[in-house]
């Protein structure tokens, strides 16, 4: 995955979940601010760690050789 997309990702993320730990602020669930800040870090050290699936192309023509 480009940089730039990973940067854009851990943008929205980070974006995505102020908000949410906001809004949960706002209704008195403060302690489920941990469970989403836990949340948030595992995404974004998965956008950055973990590398990206790579599957081979198959051609047609192996399957015109049987």
């Amino acid at each position: 995955m480009p940089i730039k997309i990973k940067i854009f990702l851990t943008i929205y993320i980070i974006a995505v979940s102020t908000g949410v730990s906001f809004y949960e602020k706002l209704f008195g669930q403060a302690n489920l601010i941990y469970i989403l800040f836990f949340v948030t870090v595992l995404m974004i050290i998965g956008i950055w760690i973990f590398p990206e699936v790579v599957t081979k192309k198959t051609t047609t023509q192996d399957d015109d050789d049987r």
